[in-house]
């Protein structure tokens, strides 16, 4: 026993010496650190003194002026001296808990013996049967509750609510119809208890101690049954199985049973008196047995956790499969882990934190869950085209650890933000803090720019698709282009970016201690520099400023820039990407462009010609073309586009064939080659009803004498071949086949 007590105090003090602050106690061969003495604080303490004592006081604070600088220093010879005391306070410590389990036996006695005193034992079996009774009571009441909450928001698969808000309001309604039902467990016991049995204070002690028990039990069993959901995998959070979620929690509520009802068990011999060195052996023999139970659960369902953190993402990473692979394992050490730190504080007669090792588990175990889970939302999110849900959950994921540490350090009363500042540690922990709120708080506003920018881009182009039945990019040649609005978009979303990402370095190099005055001096004069070196750049990036906000051209717009034409594809701070109607995609610079010819803006006219006889009745021809005219306004196809009919000019020409008729209209850009597909055909089928011929170009040939004609007929041919050459040479426009006479 006594090697035992030995090892185990030399275990604390090496644990001791990695934890313990320095020392402040007098090391031997060390001056003794000053006793504080009472310092003048004001005007009025240091109006009384002479001027001998002003100067001996400034003298004083000159002097301890070096000691706070050296203040937090590391110190080997004070570390040593902590870790003496500390082992020599936990041995002593360890050998008095260690060397009482003689008194185990008795405890039981003592504990009756103290119940008793003053009474006989048909109180304590009175106290025993009202006790019962008010806990069934308080039991079928919180049943009763829960079952009719559960059963109004009970949901089969086909009944589950449709999107991830109807899950968030079935988890969090069971979670609060568990409290409920704790709370109203509570107070039909305490007032079936007072109605029954308002005796005894020992009886009302022991009460409330197995009454909070059984309120902590119900409270861990309804949010396991909430989280793991073992007869509703419709609502279930971890991906497990029915049989590994039923599992779990059944051995998660059983140990919080066993667990619980033992601490308290423990309290209840502290209520009576019985203390000491046999108290805290009993706590560590329940806070033991709790550990291992939660590490047998843990071990149990090992796989279960495996496969959960593996459906976190539709293809896990490397670094997902290797938490997958050692996270479960690990995590069976953790309770056990928690009860060594447990146990050093009863050793080093410090207050153990029994809730902080309790605390510690349900958030390891959960937060891996509530990760996993909040992944597999954002992904069902995404599929659904739900960017808002989706940047819910990721912003849910990168708050998650900053939730789980803050709960951890509550749970073991650890201080993140030491009150003592001019330390390097508390300082490098108070800088890494602000930086972690500073990049989530970035993040989040970063999601909620986006996606505001991203439903404006959809309500755009839906507009567009509405308005004109086509994506931009596929319309053709003079199509109407996007609004202007969908064209900055882009632009301000990267504007944005840039600007919340240089924002965020600036302030995290503050927070870090980094002055940036001289990095942002630095930076213009760098920026000046660039701006003289790189007037193009400038020249660039100014000119394109100007055309944007002069509004001359937009994405989907077709345009003719002098050495290019073609459709905008995209837009950057300092050039566009026009596509060619035949494919090519074109880099143009901004600084490049003199004159912008836009084909896209407002409306479009379209001018066609045809040519028919000179015997041709013009009359008839002007009300025949007014005829097709309207026809086509009635076409379903084309009627929309038009901004002015179809109509005749008249004729505008006299050639070798005949009179050239003019026709135009005036329509939405980019559908005028739609509309003039029509018009041909119009006008093809009308010519074709009143017989009117279109005029083609002839060749004419006389022979002046038939004899000579006869006598000559390779000469006349040859001729007539030589002129219908001559003419189709100079009408390469006209595609139709010259005719001989």
């Amino acid at each position: 026993m006594n090697e035992l007590k030995r090892l185990c105090a030399l275990l604390i003090g090496i644990v001791f010496l990695i934890l313990a602050p320095p020392a402040t106690a007098q090391v031997k061969g060390l001056p003794s650190p000053s006793v504080e003495k009472a310092e003048p604080k004001t005007a009025a303490d240091i109006a009384p003194l002479s001027d001998e004592e002003v100067r001996r006081l400034l003298l004083e604070k000159l002097s301890d002026e070096p000691k706070a600088r050296q203040r937090g220093v590391f110190n080997p010879a004070n570390a040593a001296h902590q870790f003496q005391l500390a082992f020599s306070r936990a041995h002593k410590h360890a050998g008095e808990i260690f060397g009482s389990y003689t008194q185990l036996p008795a405890l039981p006695g003592k504990w009756w013996e103290r119940m008793t005193k003053g009474r006989d034992g048909r109180a304590i079996g009175k106290f025993v049967v009202v006790a019962l009774l008010s806990f069934g009571i308080g039991l079928y009441g919180a049943h009763l509750l829960r079952r009719r909450l559960h059963r109004s928001s009970r949901l089969s698969v086909a009944e589950s609510p449709a999107g991830e808000p109807g899950r968030i309001a079935w988890f969090f309604g069971r979670l609060l119809s568990e409290a409920l039902a704790a709370a109203v467990m509570a107070a039909l016991a305490t007032a079936a208890f007072s109605l029954l049995l308002p005796g005894d204070s020992r009886d009302r002690t022991l009460f409330f101690f197995y009454l909070a028990g059984i309120v902590i039990v119900l409270l861990i069993s309804g949010l396991s049954r909430t989280v793991f959901a073992p007869t509703n995998w419709g609502q279930r959070l971890p991906a497990m199985d029915d049989a590994q979620a039923t599992r779990l929690h059944n051995s998660i509520s059983a140990t919080a049973a066993i667990s619980v009802f033992a601490f308290f068990s423990c309290a209840s011999f502290s209520a009576v008196g019985i203390g000491g060195a046999v108290h805290d052996l009993l706590l560590i023999l329940v806070g033991m047995l709790t550990a291992l139970l939660l590490s047998a659960t843990i071990w149990a369902s090992r796989g279960a956790i495996r496969s959960d953190i593996l459906a976190g993402a539709r293809e896990p990473g490397p670094l997902r499969r290797m938490l997958a692979r050692i996270w479960p394992s690990t995590f069976a050490l953790v309770p056990l882990l928690s009860y060594a730190f447990v146990l050093i504080n009863v050793f080093l007669g410090n207050q153990p934190l029994y809730g902080g090792g309790l605390l510690t588990f349900l958030v390891l175990l959960l937060v891996p869950i509530v990760e996993s889970a909040l992944s597999r939302t954002a992904i069902r999110f995404d599929d659904r085209g739900e960017a808002l849900g989706a940047a819910f959950a990721r912003v849910g994921r990168i708050a998650l650890p900053a939730i789980a540490v803050s709960m951890l350090a509550a749970g073991w009363r650890v201080d993140l933000l030491p009150m003592a500042e001019e330390t390097w540690t508390a300082r490098a922990v108070h800088a890494l803090v602000e930086v972690a709120v500073i990049l989530f708080v970035a993040y989040a506003l970063w999601q909620a720019i986006r996606i505001a920018i991203d439903r404006q881009i959809d309500t755009e182009d839906a507009a567009y698709a509405a308005e004109h039945g086509a994506d931009a990019m596929e319309a053709e040649q003079g199509g109407a282009g996007l609004s202007r609005a969908r064209t900055l978009l882009p632009l301000a979303k990267r504007a944005v970016l840039i600007a919340l990402g240089t924002l965020v370095l600036l302030v995290a190099l503050s927070a870090l201690g980094v002055d940036t005055g001289p990095l942002l001096a630095g930076a213009g004069v760098v920026g000046l520099a660039i701006g003289f070196g790189s007037q193009t750049l400038v020249r660039d990036i100014v000119t394109g400023f100007f055309f944007l906000m002069e509004d001359a051209f937009r994405i989907g717009e077709y345009l003719d820039v002098g050495s290019v034409k073609g459709t905008v594809e995209e837009i950057s701070i300092r050039s566009m990407k026009l596509r060619h109607h035949r494919g090519a995609l074109n880099t143009v610079p901004f600084g490049a462009v003199d004159v912008i010819q836009n084909f896209s803006r407002d409306w479009a006219i379209m001018k066609l010609r045809v040519r028919v006889p000179f015997e041709t009745d013009l009359n008839k021809v002007r009300k025949l073309l007014k005829k097709v005219g309207q026809e086509m306004m009635q076409e379903e196809a084309i009627a929309g586009d038009f901004l002015q009919p179809f109509k005749a000019q008249g004729a505008v020409e006299v050639d070798d064939y005949g009179f050239v008729i003019s026709t135009k209209f005036m329509c939405k850009p980019g559908k005028q080659f739609v509309i003039r597909r029509f018009a041909f055909q119009a006008m093809q089928d009308a010519f074709e009803a009143e017989n009117i011929p279109f005029a083609k170009p002839q060749v004419r040939v006389v022979v002046e004498t038939a004899d000579d004609a006869e006598e000559r007929p390779g000469d006349a041919l040859g001729a007539a071949a030589g002129a219908a050459s001559s003419i189709v040479s100079r009408e390469p426009t006209i595609p139709e086949h010259s005719t001989v006479r």
